[in-house]
């Protein structure tokens, strides 16, 4: 009797140890990082909608839809920092999201990841926007003033 109830203690412990380990992986896969945001849209609505449910667990939003505007700083997994956050329901539909430049993510490192082109054909002096089109969504994001960190992301549909 005392094996068995030895072995039914180790075997859940071990099954409690496996579970956290399970929760831990399923927690970092889930985490946001400024790359998921610019790319995972761009994989379509179902892509659009994994970062909206994430950002809505981050800042602990009822996911209805609401309109949602935050001007609380918010820590990504990959320390990056959010400076705002506004979530805008049908039928506008579009996230919109200020990144702070400290720590800078690097706009090249953003053109490598979503081919996204100048917005406007005329290159202009100071901060510049690209637009990344796939599968029916566009994410767009600026530039800092000197172009080397991305200040800003834009997420909705390609309408």
């Amino acid at each position: 009797m005392m094996r068995t109830n030895s072995a039914i203690l180790a075997t859940a412990a071990l099954l409690a140890a496996l579970s956290g380990c399970a929760s831990t992986v399923d927690l970092k896969e889930s985490s946001l990082t400024i790359e998921r945001i610019l790319t995972e849209p761009l994989t379509g609505i179902a892509g659009r909608d994994r970062i909206r449910a994430g950002l809505n667990h981050m800042y602990g939003l009822d996911p209805a839809g609401q309109k949602y505007m935050d001007k609380e700083p918010r820590t990504l997994a990959d320390r990056h920092v959010l400076s705002m956050l506004w979530l805008e329901p049908l039928p506008a539909d579009f996230i919109a999201i200020a990144v702070s430049g400290e720590p800078c993510f690097p706009v090249e490192r953003a053109l490598r990841l979503t081919q996204a082109k100048l917005h406007n054909k005329i290159r202009s002096t100071g901060a510049q926007t690209y637009d990344a089109f796939r599968n029916g969504m566009l994410v767009s994001f600026s530039t800092t003033p000197d172009e080397k960190c991305v200040s800003f992301i834009h997420i909705e549909r390609d309408r």
